[in-house]
């Protein structure tokens, strides 16, 4: 099967969990015997010169930029750009379906590309597409997008009709029919995240000589909850608990920094720096449990399920995503968003070694069976072939009347919205 992969950002640029989830599948589906192609944005970064040939980086990026513009009407040609329409990523995209001849359009993040006018241009053409929804890009492209502007593109729950849906979790398929309004015509099949277990190692002692080893990973930043991590070691260090919290990543590293400084916690907190997906799964059996106390609306996260499946149970938000497939007190400890809440879950696991180790293994067999990424690649491959079987894309892809129709609800957009 022809697989044409499109997403905003592609590793090695990358902000987390979504690109490389999509790396990993495109990789997955080229080892499973299919033929795949990677439409994405420009690389600001100088080592993608000798990436595969199969990436090609031909979109135009109007979102996640360091700096957006200030000045009211600028920023919002911008998040038209982004959410909307993009005349030259809808005509590159176009171009890529007549050379590569998809026989399934596999979309992934689409917020800063054109979303919209990208999926219409799917629809008018009549080709078969699923995406992948790891966040809720549907609901920021109708929240930022006047409606008579939308009706343009039949943007909102009617433009997903024609394509299918996979989400992570239902707690963000929820979220996202909540934002917009409506809920989707045909309810989006759930993977949920997984983990690549062939990188796990044999899990080290647990409470090792007496001492808690507590570990988080991902982005550095208050709504990944790592001030959360400083205000409850700051309570455990006031209690006398003996742990050290090791925390890699990037992001708002100076300033965690800064605040571990303040509450005198440099010799029981580390920020180690980032760490590729791979390293990170086979540092995890060296830690007691993993810390996740994210955000509620969290979609999913991939690195609580890697650390279960080296027998490290997460501490986690309790309505985040990935609680929906774990187990509060068998697989995890749930928690509160608070330090408070948070503080209690860490001194609870540093008391029983057993207790830990039953939780550590239950976890690792919920995660090697269900949660395993050869798993879930199977099905996301599964929903392809039935979704590419069951509407099959025209013999041409006639851009004679394809392009000029893109250019003119791209201008269109443009006069209503813009005058």
């Amino acid at each position: 099967m022809r697989i044409l992969v499109v997403s905003n950002l592609f590793p090695p640029v990358q902000i987390g969990g979504y690109e490389l989830a999509c790396a990993n599948v495109a990789a997955g589906l080229r080892r499973r015997g299919h033929e795949t192609r990677i439409l994405t944005s420009w690389s600001p970064l100088p080592d993608t010169a000798a990436e595969p040939a199969e990436v090609a980086r031909r979109l135009d990026m109007a979102w996640y930029l360091p700096h957006l513009p200030a000045e009211p009407g600028a920023r919002d040609f911008t998040t038209h750009a982004a959410m909307c329409s993009c005349y030259g990523n809808t005509m590159a995209l176009l171009q890529e379906l007549r050379a590569f001849r998809p026989d399934v359009v596999y979309l992934w993040n689409l917020v800063g590309v054109g979303a919209a006018a990208l999926i219409d241009l799917l629809n008018t053409a009549g080709l078969p597409w699923v995406q992948h929804l790891m966040d809720r890009g549907p609901a920021e492209i109708v929240s930022t997008t006047p409606h008579r502007v939308l009706g343009l593109f039949g943007t909102g729950t009617a433009a997903y009709r024609r394509g299918r849906l996979i989400a992570m979790s239902e707690h963000l398929v929820q979220e996202i029919e909540s934002l917009i309004g409506a809920a989707f015509a045909q309810p989006p099949d759930i993977v949920p995240g997984w983990a690549d277990i062939r990188a796990t190692q044999p899990h080290q002692p647990y409470l090792s000589h007496g001492s808690a080893r507590f570990v988080a990973a991902g982005t550095v930043a208050a709504a990944k909850g790592t001030d959360l991590i400083l205000e409850a070691s700051a309570l455990l260090e006031a209690e006398g608990l003996d742990f050290t919290v090791d925390i890699y990543g990037s992001g708002e590293v100076s300033r965690c920094v800064g605040r571990a400084h303040a509450l005198q916690l440099d010799h029981r907190v580390r920020f180690l720096g980032p760490r590729d997906q791979r390293e990170l799964v086979g540092l995890y059996a060296g830690y007691d449990a993993f810390l996740f106390p994210t955000l509620e609306r969290e979609p999913f996260g991939f690195a609580p399920i890697e650390a279960a499946a080296c027998a490290t149970p997460p501490i986690m938000t309790a309505n985040c995503g990935a609680s929906e497939r774990l187990v509060d007190g068998v697989h995890c400890l749930k928690i509160f968003r608070t330090a408070e809440d948070l503080a209690a879950a860490m001194q609870h696991v540093a008391g029983d070694a057993a207790a830990l180790a039953r939780m550590g293994r239950a976890a690792q067999r919920l995660v090697t069976t269900d949660l395993r990424f050869e798993r879930c690649l199977m099905q996301i491959e599964a929903i392809l072939l039935e979704t590419a079987a069951a509407r099959p894309g025209p013999s041409h892809i006639d851009d004679r009347a394809l392009a000029p129709l893109a250019f003119l609800k791209h201008n269109l957009s443009m006069r209503l919205r813009f005058g």
